[in-house]
């Protein structure tokens, strides 16, 4: 099996090789493909590191207003507490 896949990929290649050799436009269109493909994948590689860049930014904002809304809940907590404090001593001292 393996002396078959062998000679079936030496073949491919020999079809290849002398392809390109009979046809030189066959050649400039898969150069052409290849930079195309090639180009492709460094735009998607930079498109995906400016979207991970968006997520973390977006992630870090929102770990900063969670932040925000509880400093803001726990002053408010804080200052009805104090309130409620104050208006039971002022009740007992009655």
């Amino acid at each position: 099996m393996d002396s078959s896949s062998g000679t079936s990929s030496n073949s491919f290649s020999e079809y290849l090789l002398g392809n390109i050799g009979k046809n030189p436009s066959g050649l400039e269109a898969l150069q052409k493909q290849h930079e195309e493909k090639t180009r492709r994948v460094e735009e998607l590689k930079s498109q995906i590191v400016a979207v991970k860049l968006d997520l973390e930014k977006k992630r870090k904002d929102a770990l900063e207003d969670k932040k925000e809304v509880f400093k803001s809940l726990s002053d408010k907590y804080n200052s009805l507490r104090e309130e409620y404090n104050n208006t039971l001593a002022e009740r007992s001292s009655e």
